[in-house]
C-alpha cells in the first residue's frame, strides 16, 4: 500500500510526464516511455535497473540516442543516482536531457545530464539536435 506521501509523488510525476509528452508532440518528437530496460553497476554490492522514462526515436544529437528523464527530487525515487552512473556507462550512445523544476535545478549536478531544461520553461525550449 502507497503512504500519503507516495501517492502524493505518483500524482505528480504523472502530471509532469504528461507535460514532458506535450512538450515532446509539439517538437513533432516521436517518443517510446518506458521501453528499454538496462541493467546498470552502481556503487552497491548489486546493480540496478534504469528504465528511461523517455527515448526519443529517430532522431540523433551527435549520433547518440536522445533521452528524456523529468528529476522532481533527490529521493531515491527521483533517479538522480540511475541517471549519474547510466551517464557515466554509456555517455558514448546517449545524449541525456534532465527535465528538472526550478527549486533544484542548480543543484543537479553536470555530471547527469548533457542539457539541462527547467520544467517551468518547457513551452520556450527545445531539445538541441545538430
Amino acid at each position: 500500500m502507497l503512504s500519503c506521501d507516495g501517492l502524493k509523488y505518483k500524482i505528480i510525476m504523472a502530471k509532469i510526464i504528461e507535460t514532458v509528452q506535450k512538450w515532446l508532440e509539439d517538437q513533432n518528437l516521436a517518443y517510446s516511455i518506458k521501453t528499454e530496460t538496462f541493467i546498470i553497476d552502481g556503487d552497491g554490492p548489486k546493480p540496478f535497473k534504469y528504465v528511461p522514462n523517455f527515448i526519443i526515436l529517430n532522431r540523433r544529437f551527435q549520433r547518440k540516442v536522445i533521452i528524456v528523464e523529468p528529476i522532481t527530487s533527490f529521493a531515491p525515487q527521483g533517479g538522480l543516482k540511475r541517471i549519474q552512473t547510466f551517464r557515466q556507462q554509456f555517455n558514448d550512445k546517449y545524449h541525456i536531457v534532465v527535465i528538472s523544476k526550478n527549486r533544484i535545478l542548480e543543484r543537479i549536478p553536470s555530471s547527469a545530464y548533457d542539457q539541462l531544461v527547467e520544467f517551468e520553461k518547457l513551452d520556450k525550449i527545445k531539445i538541441k539536435f545538430r
